[in-house]
């Protein structure tokens, strides 16, 4: 399958999704539905909204694999655009998978155990989900050499040991913020 056309679906998909998101608001909270006039201009507009910061996390994301292609023997790539391309795919697949697919996953676990999860199995779950992400993608985009199986998980835990990072680093931000402003 092309790139290009895969991208062209995921841009369509934007568009209806926000087309059905306006339409969406404006039945819960009671007021007429957009013309399509306004529909015309809104929809690309909210869609850069979208893709600008996208593209951003896309060029960060190539650095980071650049950077582990450098250092390590777990990644490779043939092009700064199949670099590129990967980097769109794993973050708009995250976003899907983080807003849908792991919240679905966590409930028919807590459906089939009859108990809530911990926190350390929803990041399980996480991981291993973001691992099989990483591998198919790899696999899709020619161009995208991962060494191993493993290597996609190792790539999965990288990502969530960021993620667990910057997420303690706000907080302790939030409490030494809150701290100053009750002094």
């Amino acid at each position: 399958m092309n790139l290009y056309v895969l991208l062209t679906g995921l841009l369509l998909f934007l568009f209806c999704a926000l087309n059905l998101v306006i339409n969406y608001l404006a039945r819960r909270d009671r007021e007429t539905k957009p013309s399509w006039k306004t529909k015309i201009w809104a929809i690309p507009t909210l869609s850069l909204l979208i893709l600008g910061p996208i593209t951003g996390f896309s060029f960060l994301y190539m650095t980071f694999f650049q950077s582990l292609e450098n250092t390590s023997t777990l990644i490779r790539f043939n092009a700064a655009e199949n670099l590129f391309t990967f980097s769109v795919f794993i973050l708009l697949s995250f976003l899907l998978f983080e807003t849908f697919i792991h919240p679905l996953t966590v409930a028919i676990a807590r459906t089939l155990l009859k108990r809530p999860l911990s926190f350390f199995s929803k990041q399980l779950i996480t991981i291993v989900a973001d691992w099989l992400l990483i591998y198919f993608f790899a696999s899709l985009i020619p161009g995208v050499y991962l060494q191993d199986f493993l290597s996609a998980l190792t790539i999965s835990v990288i990502f969530h040991i960021i993620e667990w990072l910057l997420t303690g680093f706000t907080i302790l931000y939030k409490k030494n913020r809150n701290k100053d402003i009750h002094m």
